[in-house]
């Protein structure tokens, strides 16, 4: 009896996991930046823009951006900065905390950065030469937001480098991101993805 009771209590389990509500997001995403690579440098500001897809089930999600912005550091004592463009691919996974505050949400995940533009004049004369300029890295996002009921998404993260900027030998030159961006569900605009 103990046997059948346990096997139905599993059943019923997954069941619920199965109806649970899910729900697509996609829309925009804007915001700003402040981006450093090595000690001794000033973090620059910079502009971020792109799409964001979601995939809810009940309080988990998975996030799919697709970012364009720029990245670097600027001198110190100067207003002289160096920024490469950047196109950042951040795979996020989420957790919503509705029990704490309705949309309020922590994720984590790794992020591709792709520099398409590191062979020409955005990398200043170095004594590491422009062909040491890694053009991919790698980095792990990780972060705080917050989702309103009409669609709005606020989020706050830290994009910290793993990879290294420079390809030599004992020479750390990673990537220190922070990033307050603004989104919007076009599916609460426009009546689309509902839940199921």
């Amino acid at each position: 009896m103990k046997k059948i009771i346990s096997i139905l209590i599993a059943f019923l389990s997954l069941n619920g996991v199965a109806m649970a509500q899910h729900q697509w997001s996609v829309g925009p995403r804007l915001g700003i930046g402040f981006s450093n690579r090595a000690e001794g440098y000033d973090y620059c500001n910079h502009f971020v823009g792109g799409i964001f897809g979601e995939y809810r089930i009940s309080n988990f999600a998975t996030e799919l951006d697709l970012l364009f912005t720029k990245q670097g550091m600027r001198y110190p004592e100067s207003d002289v900065s160096q920024k490469d463009k950047c196109l950042s691919i951040p795979l996020k996974a989420k957790l919503y905390m509705p029990y704490v505050l309705r949309g309020l949400n922590i994720f984590v995940g790794p992020q591709l950065d792709i520099f398409p533009d590191r062979h020409s004049p955005y990398i200043p004369t170095s004594p590491f030469g422009t062909d040491s300029y890694q053009k991919v890295g790698t980095s792990i996002v990780t972060g705080l937001g917050y989702r309103f009921d009409f669609g709005l998404d606020l989020t706050f993260n830290y994009n910290a480098g793993v990879t290294s900027n420079i390809d030599m030998e004992n020479i750390s030159d990673k990537n220190r991101v922070f990033q307050l961006t603004a989104g919007y569900d076009l599916c609460k605009l426009f009546k689309l993805c509902e839940k199921k």
